[in-house]
């Protein structure tokens, strides 16, 4: 991010003050997927502060709509989940508005360690349970051993869930801790017993690149033609040049299913002579090379 803008957003008191003459820099409108209590509005909260002014969307869609029109200042998306796998929704995003006037930039990586809660009323065992269909992959088995009788029901975030499950005094929820207080529930079970570490990772969109950091990453995107070995090819391309690849992601073209775009993240930015170097030879085995843009990577929220 600018300066300015990261500055503001961890309370820098640099950041905005200036000059006695200078006005100070404008708070960060921010806006972020679901609904108060989710895990995209804690990650919000702990990167931004009260320095920032946070608003909900209810999509995915409808982040990267408030940004490119200009409603918000940055947006928070969910991009992979450690069980889950790629969410994509963001990844279409990514790829459907590159090359319009609607498309953004990666800005920065967070990653949250994710504690997933049940969140109710005590009592009988519920006829229904809520969540977000990532946390149901985590949790689904436990559900089964424990509420066999439970419809297991989906939502289209942790919080929606949870609000449902507050409707319902019949249903249970499972969702963010910080979520019950917000909607009237208890914590029944404070940390469901799931396989591994389940990490989150988040993008921070905006609407214009900025300037690389550096030891940060950057996300392309390609296509390749349809002949054995091109993905093979291109990926030796960037691995002769020492380039790291932290994620790739393949989506099939809507009108051509037989061809795909590649979404790769990988370490180094584009303002590093190998890491052009290796682009330019990138172009010769893949279609359409773009960059979505150099980022850093922030600490892990625990």
């Amino acid at each position: 991010m600018s300066a300015d803008a990261a500055g503001a957003a961890r309370g820098d008191e640099a950041a905005g003050t200036g000059d006695a003459g200078e006005a100070p820099a404008p708070r960060p409108r921010v806006a972020y997927f679901g609904r108060p209590g989710t895990f995209s509005h804690e990650v919000a909260s702990r990167r931004f502060g009260a320095s920032a002014d946070l608003t909900p969307r209810r999509t995915i869609s409808e982040v990267f709509d408030a940004v490119a029109g200009g409603a918000a200042t940055y947006g928070i998306v969910p991009i992979e989940n450690a069980v889950g796998g790629p969410i994509y929704d963001t990844v279409d995003q990514l790829i459907r508005r590159e090359g319009t006037g609607a498309a953004l930039v990666v800005c920065e990586e967070l990653s949250l360690h994710v504690t997933l809660s049940l969140l109710g009323r005590p009592g009988a065992a519920p006829k229904r349970i809520y969540s977000h269909f990532v946390p149901l992959k985590h949790c689904g088995d436990w559900l089964r051993a424990n509420y066999p009788d439970a419809q297991i029901l989906e939502a289209e975030s942790t919080a929606e869930a949870v609000e449902r499950a507050a409707q319902d005094g019949e249903a249970w929820a499972i969702g963010n801790k910080g979520a019950a207080a917000i909607y009237g529930l208890e914590i029944l079970v404070p940390k469901l017993g799931v396989k591994g570490e389940n990490i989150t990772r988040f993008f921070i969109v905006g609407r214009a690149a900025e300037p690389p950091p550096s030891g940060g990453r950057t996300l392309l995107l390609f296509g390749l033609d349809h002949r054995p070995g091109a993905l093979v090819a291109a990926l030796s391309a960037l691995g002769r040049h020492h380039i790291n690849l932290t994620r790739i992601v393949s989506r099939a073209l809507p009108d051509s299913p037989e061809e795909y775009l590649f979404l790769v993240e990988c370490e180094g930015s584009t303002e590093e002579p190998a890491f052009r170097d290796a682009l330019a030879q990138l172009e010769q085995h893949a279609t359409g090379v773009r960059s979505l843009g150099s980022f850093r990577v922030s600490q892990k929220y625990e």
